[in-house]
């Protein structure tokens, strides 16, 4: 299992990501798409002096070439500019 932390996008539209990147919601906060599974959640804002970033938290498991796919292209939808 492996976690990761999106700052700057928020659990519905890293749903709305994996959505379109295959998965399906079986249960609430739970996708599974071809080979992976990942569980959102909230993370723990991250605050940079005075400001306040929230974000998602996501568990990935599943095939290891599954997931290196799934993470080639999700890295491209959560690329934020300005940073």
């Amino acid at each position: 299992m492996t976690r990761h932390e999106y700052h700057g996008v928020p659990p519905w539209l890293m749903k709305e990501y994996l959505a379109d990147l295959g998965g399906v919601e079986a249960e609430e906060n739970l996708l599974v798409g071809d080979g992976w599974r990942a569980v959102v959640s909230k993370a723990e804002p991250r605050r940079i002096g005075s400001l306040v970033v929230g974000g998602a938290a996501v568990e990935f498991s599943g095939d290891e070439a599954a997931l290196a796919a799934l993470f080639e292209k999700l890295h491209w939808k959560t690329l934020r500019g300005g940073g």
